[in-house]
């Protein structure tokens, strides 16, 4: 993945997010660095704030590290094929919401809602996720890696939703319509009920969040 080479890029000096303070300030720093052409831009001091890196659309090939816990609604509506951003901390509700296209990696726990209303791109969360993980899932791939509160794809009308077998909260699939969800075999091999492209998409999403968040 593109990513790959993005995540090796130099960091340019950090956004100090409680300097900023309000969301919209803070992404519009972060869009300026991009048009510039930073291929690394890290927000550091980041401690619940709102919307960061939400709503923002662009052809940048980048890396975007949020230092700390971030508030509700982490890379909403992000349209950027090439943008990586990675969660060093966890994410309250509503993270990836509406996201188009572009990478989310969450390192720690995620509230809520997890990916509604998803339309492309790749959510990946690494630790416990919410209730109602992929609320109207419409596209994209939403890959949970630990427990799933209840409730998860409901209403999904397309997409790929994966998660752990036997770490879901009961009434997965809740007044699904299409889409779908698949079950990730608790240990490896991987490959056992994974159809090829499910496999291909599952192991470099892992790649990546290994390389993101080492295991210790």
């Amino acid at each position: 993945m593109e990513s790959d080479r993005a995540s090796q890029a130099a960091p340019a000096p950090p956004i100090v997010v409680p300097e900023l303070r309000d969301y919209q300030q803070i992404n519009a720093e972060l869009v300026r660095r991009l048009n510039l052409g930073a291929r690394h831009v890290r927000l550091e001091g980041v401690d619940g704030q709102r919307l960061l890196v939400s709503r923002i659309a662009g052809a940048w090939r980048a890396l975007i590290e949020v230092d700390g816990n971030a508030g509700p609604e982490l890379a909403a509506e992000l349209d950027a094929p090439d943008l990586t951003v990675v969660c060093r901390g966890s994410a309250a509700d509503g993270a990836g919401r509406g996201l188009a296209a572009g990478r989310l990696f969450i390192g720690g726990e995620a509230g809520a809602a997890i990916g509604y209303f998803q339309r492309g791109g790749l959510i990946v969360a690494v630790g416990d996720v919410g209730p109602r993980a992929g609320l109207d899932q419409l596209g994209g791939d939403l890959v949970l890696l630990d427990k799933v509160g209840a409730l998860a794809g409901e209403r999904q009308a397309g997409g790929r939703l994966f998660f752990k077998q036997g770490r879901t909260g009961p009434h997965a699939g809740h007044g699904r319509r299409a889409g779908r969800l698949i079950a990730l075999p608790s240990e490896r091999p991987l490959a056992a009920n994974l159809d090829q492209d499910d496999y291909r998409l599952i192991e470099a999403a892992l790649r990546l969040a290994n390389c993101f968040f080492p295991p210790a």
